[in-house]
């Protein structure tokens, strides 16, 4: 059996719960609801998502075992072994198998890969997994942004503080996202990965990024070379 064949039976064994939660809910809630005109094109369109949720588990593990030299049994082995290993795993799975952001199929492979050399790194890796786990585009471009200081100038009299965004200069960078700043950055928030700051005025809130966050965000870019040559 090819590494290829190996990370496929597995992406198959370990998503296959997640996909089946999927239709039944979809089978069993809003499908009924909108009448059996819409029940097989709405199933259709759950189809087309599991199999890309399942390519990109497929991609983790082709990733992880091409790293280490593993294969996909031995990978499975490891991560049965330890509640720990378990946990991270199955996390980085389900966070693979859920996104539409493939940047972040390779951060998490890297953050695996890391964690079979050393256990050491489980309760951080299972940290930023669980924060990549709630990270698609829009937040990364967020990110990159406030980090590289690729932001619109300060409205005048604010302090200029490196490192720290204005709710201002987010909106004004990322017109379409205006209205989607403060809860875009409160999930950030949430997970440790940025911290509020004392803004210039009450009506405008101020973030700053965390190292965590800045550690998630290499995870990010160093998958983006691997990504991108894929395609």
């Amino acid at each position: 059996m090819t590494k290829r064949e190996a990370a496929r039976q597995l992406a198959a064994r370990t998503a296959i719960e997640v996909g089946t939660v999927g239709v039944g809910l979809a089978v069993a809630g809003p499908a009924g609801a909108l009448g059996a005109a819409f029940i097989k094109p709405a199933l259709e369109l759950v189809a087309v998502r599991d199999r890309r949720g399942l390519r990109n588990v497929e991609r983790l593990v082709e990733a992880i075992t091409e790293s280490t030299g593993l294969s996909a049994e031995e990978i499975e082995a490891w991560a049965k072994s330890k509640d720990g290993r378990l946990m991270l795993t199955t996390g980085a799975i389900q966070a693979a198998y859920g996104t539409m952001y493939d940047h972040k199929v390779a951060a998490l492979a890297a953050v695996l890969t890391e964690n079979l050399q050393d256990d050491a790194r489980l309760d951080l890796g299972i940290l930023i997994v669980t924060a990549l786990a709630d990270l698609e585009a829009a937040h990364v471009r967020v990110l990159d942004a406030i980090v590289g200081g690729s932001l619109p100038p300060r409205p005048h009299g604010a302090d200029q503080l490196p490192g720290v965004a204005l709710q201002s200069q987010l909106e004004e960078q990322f017109p379409n996202l205006a209205a989607g700043i403060v809860p875009l950055m409160s999930a950030l928030v949430r997970h440790g990965l940025a911290e509020d700051r004392l803004a210039h005025a009450d009506d405008n809130a101020a973030w700053a990024v965390t190292p965590f966050g800045r550690g998630c965000l290499r995870y990010l870019q160093d998958g983006t070379a691997g990504v991108e040559a894929e395609h």
